[in-house]
């Protein structure tokens, strides 16, 4: 969606301008990125993107089709973060995920490894190598890509500029891994948290693990706000316009 709209250029935009102003931390019309990674889109703009990571765990289901199944009977957008070896191990899952036209595929890394300082290489790998194994499955995913761990060294920028996506991060985790958060404890975190602009992540497979139990009083609670649900690539979009409206 983003190449579409913006094209490469465009949709780099967003880091050639956070990366102009200052390096680490940048703020922009409300956008906040950090080391070229957005943490949230526009503050202003009611809106809010639920995502969801599937990691290549041992973590079981090794997917959630209870998070799939509320999400497209309610008809809310969702992005699902994708690293290549989950893919490779549950291709019928990803195509499933895939037929749903309001959720869209991104990038999560292929082996799911820390990104680390100094191994600009190795970034640029994980990232290429995830996009490959979804290619190799026949689906195109959205030039975003979510680091594995959140790791945002500083040479994250220079990897997403290299291989053309953008760096998506959050801000509000209410921590689904934790066997201890129970659906009401997320439930609480989100709702603590959440405002326009926000970039929720949460996990569709068994590192979710009270995950499919909170999401419809997660949905609710948002949608009683006056928030509209939308996929992260919009979020993106919104602030790589604002950053391309400030250049001369």
């Amino acid at each position: 969606m983003l190449t579409a709209l913006l094209g490469r250029s465009g949709a780099m935009a967003l880091h050639a301008s956070a990366a102009a102003r200052a390096p680490g931390r940048a703020l922009s019309e409300g956008c906040a990125t950090e080391d070229g990674a957005l943490e949230h889109g526009l503050r202003r703009s009611g809106l809010v993107a639920l995502t969801f990571d599937a990691c290549p765990t041992s973590h079981v289901p090794g997917f959630s089709p209870d998070v799939a199944d509320q999400l497209q009977a309610a008809g809310i957008p969702a992005t699902f973060f994708i690293s290549g070896r989950w893919a490779e191990a549950h291709p019928a899952e990803l195509a499933r995920l895939a037929s749903v036209p309001f959720f869209e595929i991104a990038m999560h890394g292929y082996r799911h490894r820390h990104l680390r300082a100094g191994a600009l290489d190795g970034a640029v790998e994980e990232i290429e190598d995830g996009r490959a194994a979804l290619q190799r499955l026949g689906e195109v995913p959205q030039p975003l890509f979510r680091p594995p761990y959140g790791d945002h060294p500083a040479l994250l920028a220079d990897a997403a500029r290299r291989t053309g996506v953008t760096p998506v991060l959050w801000d509000v985790a209410p921590g689904d891994p934790d066997p201890h958060e129970t659906a009401r404890d997320l439930e609480r975190s989100v709702l603590a948290h959440v405002q326009g602009g926000s970039i929720i992540v949460l996990h569709v497979n068994g590192r979710g693990v009270s995950t499919a139990a909170a999401l419809p009083a997660i949905i609710a609670g948002i949608q009683h706000r006056g928030l509209q649900f939308v996929t992260a690539s919009e979020l993106v979009k919104q602030c790589a316009a604002v950053d391309a409206a400030r250049i001369p």
